[in-house]
């Protein structure tokens, strides 16, 4: 270890004092600069300033220096919120927020002056050892010739392979690294990982696991990295499920073995996304249901890999009339459960997971709406929109996928210009059902389930639900639109 002092001004690069930061972020450093004691600016932070990336949340090395008393007072001070993230190294997470409300993490770590040097030699990768002394803050060191490597394409380097394996979840974090700073991994760092996958195993946090893995599929170019996480054999050590389907081989529809199918997709999902109506690609780049969520198109791509799961298992070799055919009947439905199960494992949110559930289970829907290309009806728009609800712009963008990933010798160019102006139409007749749903929902209902129990006699019963259901619909497709109407409905629904 031979420590580097960089001079930002000599690369024409801001320095703490000169950088634009936001008002909460600025506050915090200008603080933690009147400390007696050395504070250290270290990893992500550090790293995308020298590469002119705007990065706010901060991790801190704190020397001599208790964390919880520090935190606690700067808290204080900034009007913020502190909690411990980890017993064992003490470390904390500060939260700030700004005048606008954006909330800023900033996490510390302290350390002993005698192991300082320890530290930076314990961490993952060398592009993450970056650190600036707020003492010295126009000066970047670097002790692992990491500022080469940045310069190198940028290549995600170990500082020690052994390092790998004190937390194996920076297998998975070398390959996030990757796609985000758009760099290689270095060889032997490819290889560690490669030779050593049985270190990743069910002692990782499942939540972490989750956590990297979003990180990719948010990524607007998810599917080299996906690849890359392939070959290396990560990624059916985190997904075992998507092995059986290695055994599927291309067919008359499929020109790719099943295994390869289903990443594929990833691959057309973002090379289709260009293609979709601006209205849905806003929506689809929308954070799922927080700010700590993934958004809306890092499910899709998350589904796209597990839509066909369900095909190993129902898989038949038959012949009709002469031909060899492939069947997969009901393999929507066991994608469904095995995507569950994934879901549950992984720990993830209820809400994500029944998403991904219904993802998978109604994949194959929105071409069955036009079969031989009879028009579509108002009821069965209707009842798919009604079943997908609020996941319809994503289901959509699954299906445009899967379109374009399914060009086998019977597809031709115009079946798949065909189906994508039937995804594109669903798209715009979504647009306008949600407009109508929205509409019909500020309205007085035409009936409610007291009325309904009133002029029945029905008592309270799963039944009424089952009514309004069936009415809703009816007044959806234009059949009911007054009062009176609804009430002949219900009468000779019940047979009165």
């Amino acid at each position: 270890m031979s420590l580097r002092k960089i001079n930002l001004s000599n690369l024409n690069l801001p320095t703490l004092d000169t950088i634009t930061l936001p008002e909460a972020v600025k506050g915090l450093i200008k603080t933690l600069k009147l400390e007696k004691n050395d504070v250290y600016i270290v990893g992500g932070f550090v790293r995308d300033l020298l590469l002119k990336r705007k990065s706010y949340d901060l991790d801190f090395i704190v020397v001599n220096k208790d964390s919880f008393e520090l935190t606690s007072n700067l808290a204080s001070q900034l009007n913020g919120s502190w909690f411990v993230l980890d017993d064992e190294t003490k470390t904390t997470r500060l939260v700030l927020k700004d005048e606008n409300s954006l909330k800023y993490t900033f996490d510390f770590t302290p350390v002993s002056d005698a192991l300082l040097e320890n530290d930076f030699a314990r961490r993952d990768f060398t592009v993450n050892t970056f650190a600036i002394n707020l003492k010295n803050p126009d000066f970047v060191e670097d002790r692992f010739s990491a500022f080469d490597d940045l310069k190198e394409k940028i290549l995600i380097r170990a500082v020690d392979l052994k390092n790998l394996l004190d937390d194996p979840i920076r297998f998975l974090r070398a390959f996030r690294f990757s796609a985000i700073l758009n760099g290689a991994i270095e060889s032997k760092t490819y290889d560690f990982i490669k030779n050593n996958l049985t270190y990743f195993n069910q002692e990782i946090a499942s939540e972490r696991i989750a956590s990297e893995l979003w990180k990719i599929f948010d990524y607007d170019l998810s599917f080299k990295t996906i690849i890359k996480i392939s070959d290396s054999g990560l990624l059916e050590k985190i997904f075992p499920e998507l092995s059986p389907m290695r055994k599927v081989p291309p067919n008359i529809y499929h020109h790719l073995w099943l295994y390869d199918h289903s990443l594929e997709l990833v691959k057309t999902c973002e090379e289709k996304f260009v293609s979709v109506p601006d209205w849905v690609a806003n929506e689809l780049l929308e954070q799922f249901s927080s700010a700590e969520s993934p958004r809306k198109i890092g499910i899709v791509k998350f589904a796209c890999m597990l839509h066909d799961l369900g095909k190993p298992g129902t898989w038949e070799i038959k012949k009709i009339n002469g031909e060899e055919k492939h069947t997969f009947y009901g393999h929507d439905k066991l994608g469904e459960e095995i995507t569950a199960k994934i879901c549950e494992r992984l720990k993830l949110s209820n809400s994500i997971r029944d998403s991904a559930k219904k993802l998978v289970r109604y994949h194959l829907r929105p071409f069955q709406l036009s079969q031989n290309n009879a028009p579509i009806t108002e009821r069965a728009l209707y009842r798919f929109f009604r079943d997908t609800d609020s996941d319809t712009t994503m289901l959509l963008m699954l299906a445009m996928a899967d379109l374009y990933a399914t060009v086998g010798p019977k597809v031709t160019d115009s079946d798949l210009k065909t189906g994508e102006k039937l995804i594109l139409y669903l798209f715009e007749e979504y647009r306008k059902y949600r407009t109508e749903t929205e509409e019909t929902a500020s309205k007085p209902k035409l009936l409610d389930g007291n009325e309904i129990m009133k002029i029945t006699g029905l008592k309270p019963s799963p039944e009424i639900g089952l009514i309004l259901k069936d009415l809703d619909e009816a007044i959806a497709v234009g059949e009911i639109k007054t009062k009176e109407q609804a009430v002949h409905w219900l009468k000779e629904k019940i047979g009165r």
